[in-house]
C-alpha cells in the first residue's frame, strides 16, 4: 500500500475539444476549465516532445460494468435536439480562470494532425504539462470531405498516463460512433452538448475516478479508472511473506483455492517453501499466489529470520524516531505477551546498536534483550517493515539487511 497520502491517479488539469475548422484551421471549440489553454500566440514556441502509439487493430476497451451512482445529470440527444437536465452554461458562468497552462497554437499540429497520426494515441509534452488525445479523421459529406476532431486531457508533465490511455481510447471511440450515426459532433444543434460532457468528465474523473454519461438512445460514455500497479519482484522459496492488511477479513468464497490456502498460512514466520508444504499446494502455484498478493500490495516479503543475520543502520533511520505513529506501534508489536513495554528511547538505543560485523545473537547477549521482554524476531522485522530495505547477501553470513 502507498505510504504517502498521494493518490494513485494523476489529476486532470483541463479537458478540451478541438476540431479542424475549414476557415480557421485547428481550433479549440470547448474547454473546461475555460481559458486555461490560451488560443492566441503568447510568446515563442516552447520545446515539445511527442509520442504516438502504433495504430491498433482493435481498440482497447475500458468498460464500467455499473453506471456511476455519483455521476452528474444525464445528457440525451435525439434527432439533433438536446434534452438535458443539465443546462449548458456559458463559459463565463463557471470554470473560468485567468491562469493559462500553455498556448494552443504551439501544439495544434499534434492535436489536429495529418492523417498519418489520426487513429493513434498521441501524447504531446510541453515544459510543464502533458496532453494526451486520440485524433480522429472521418470521411463523408463534409465541406472538405472529411471531419477531424480530438478530445484531449491535460496533466502534469511528470504524471503517469498509463491508466488514462484506455479512457482516451474509449471516449474517442464513443464520440466517433455518435458522429457516424447521427452527425452528433458536426451538427450545430447537437454539438453544444459537448461542453456539458467535458464538464462532467472533468468533475467525475477527478472526484470519483468514474463517470456515466448517456448521450443518446444507443450511445453512452461509461468509464472507470483503475490504477496500474508495477509488476512484483520474483518470489524466492526462502522469502517470508508478511501481511500488510488483515487477509482473513478479505477472503471471499469466489477467490482462487490456492490463494485462499496460502493466505491462511501467512504469519510473518513461514517462508514460501514452508507455506507450500503446510497448504499442501504445488510450490510453483504457491509462488504464483504470493506474486499475485504482492502485485496488489497487500503483502511484502522479508528475509527468513536467523540469529546469524546482520542488520545495519543508515542515515534515514531517523524516520523511526521522528514519526509519532511508529512509537505507538513498535512497543505493542515487539513485546512478548505478558511483558511490560520498554520505553521508546530504550528501543531506539537497541536499534542503534545493530552494526555490521555483529550478528543478532551477539547483539542480544550484549544488551540482555530477552530480559526486556522483547521478541527479537518481531523487533528486527518491525524495522524491516517500516523501512523496506533491500537484502544484501555476504559470504558466509546468511544475510545483512540495511535499515534505510
Amino acid at each position: 500500500m502507498p505510504s504517502d497520502g498521494e493518490t494513485f491517479l494523476p489529476r486532470i488539469h483541463s479537458v478540451f475539444y478541438a476540431i479542424f475548422d475549414v476557415k480557421a484551421g485547428p481550433k479549440i471549440v470547448y474547454q473546461v476549465p475555460e481559458g486555461l489553454v490560451a488560443t492566441s500566440p503568447a510568446g515563442p514556441v516552447p520545446n515539445l516532445s511527442v509520442t504516438c502509439s502504433p495504430k491498433p487493430s482493435t481498440p482497447i476497451p475500458m468498460e464500467c460494468e455499473e453506471p456511476s451512482c455519483r455521476s452528474s445529470a444525464s445528457l440525451i440527444s435525439m434527432g439533433g435536439q438536446c434534452h438535458s437536465s443539465r443546462h449548458v452554461r456559458s463559459p463565463q458562468q463557471r470554470y473560468s480562470s485567468s491562469k493559462t497552462l500553455f498556448n494552443f497554437d504551439d501544439i495544434s499540429k499534434y492535436v489536429i494532425p495529418r492523417n498519418t497520426l489520426c487513429g493513434r494515441l498521441v501524447i504531446c509534452t510541453t515544459k510543464k504539462y502533458r496532453i494526451i488525445g486520440l485524433p480522429v479523421s472521418l470521411l463523408g459529406r463534409y465541406e472538405r470531405n472529411y471531419f477531424r476532431f480530438n478530445l484531449c486531457f491535460v496533466f502534469d508533465r511528470s504524471a503517469d498516463l498509463s491508466c488514462y490511455e484506455p479512457i482516451v481510447r474509449k471516449v474517442s471511440r464513443v464520440l466517433t460512433a455518435c458522429e457516424a450515426q447521427s452527425m452528433f459532433l458536426s451538427n450545430p444543434q447537437s454539438s453544444p452538448t459537448l461542453y456539458a460532457i467535458l464538464e462532467q468528465l472533468y468533475e467525475d474523473l477527478n472526484s470519483y475516478s468514474e463517470t456515466s454519461i448517456p448521450i443518446d438512445d444507443f450511445n453512452s460514455i461509461e468509464l472507470k479508472i483503475f490504477p496500474f500497479y508495477p509488476n512484483p519482484p520474483p518470489v524466492r522459496d526462502w522469502q517470508v511473506p508478511l501481511a500488510l492488511i488483515n487477509l482473513s477479513k478479505r477472503i471471499e468464497d469466489n477467490w482462487d483455492l490456492t490463494v485462499k490456502k496460502v493466505c491462511s498460512h501467512i504469519n510473518g514466520v513461514n517462508h514460501v517453501s514452508r507455506i507450500a508444504q503446510l497448504a499442501d499446494c504445488d510450490l510453483e502455484l504457491t509462488r504464483r499466489a504470493i506474486s499475485h498478493l504482492l502485485y496488489y500490495q497487500v503483502i511484502m516479503t522479508i528475509d527468513i529470520f536467523q540469529y546469524s543475520n546482520m542488520y545495519t543502520l543508515r542515515k534515514n533511520v531517523q524516520w523511526l524516531a521522528d514519526e509519532p505513529h511508529v512509537k505507538d506501534e513498535c512497543g505493542p508489536y515487539v513485546t512478548r505477551s505478558g511483558q511490560s513495554i520498554p520505553d521508546w528511547p530504550k528501543m531506539l538505543h537497541l536499534y542503534s546498536r545493530l552494526k555490521p560485523g555483529r550478528t543478532v545473537f551477539e547483539w542480544m547477549h550484549s544488551h540482555d534483550v530477552h530480559e526486556l521482554g522483547i521478541d527479537v524476531r518481531r523487533f528486527t522485522s518491525f524495522g524491516v517493515i517500516k523501512v523496506r530495505p533491500p537484502n544484501i547477501y555476504l559470504g558466509t553470513v546468511p544475510s545483512q539487511t540495511s535499515f534505510r
